[in-house]
């Protein structure tokens, strides 16, 4: 893989993380101002993530 490739990828999977970032962050008030440990964060972000998905419709209800 050269350069250019590699870089491209990482551009289009840093965007799709910034985008499900935002998401979460514009959709769960609580995300945007926690003052949770690190370890409390990334369950919390876990959980609104899996609810997320199952308001569109991305996980079988």
């Amino acid at each position: 893989m050269d350069n250019r490739t590699y870089n491209k990828l990482l551009r289009v999977m840093r965007a799709l993380g910034e985008r499900g970032f935002a998401l979460l962050v514009g959709r769960w008030r609580v995300l945007r101002h926690t003052t949770a440990s690190p370890s409390r964060i990334g369950d919390i972000a876990k959980a609104a993530l899996v609810l997320t998905h199952f308001e569109h419709g991305y996980l079988p209800r």
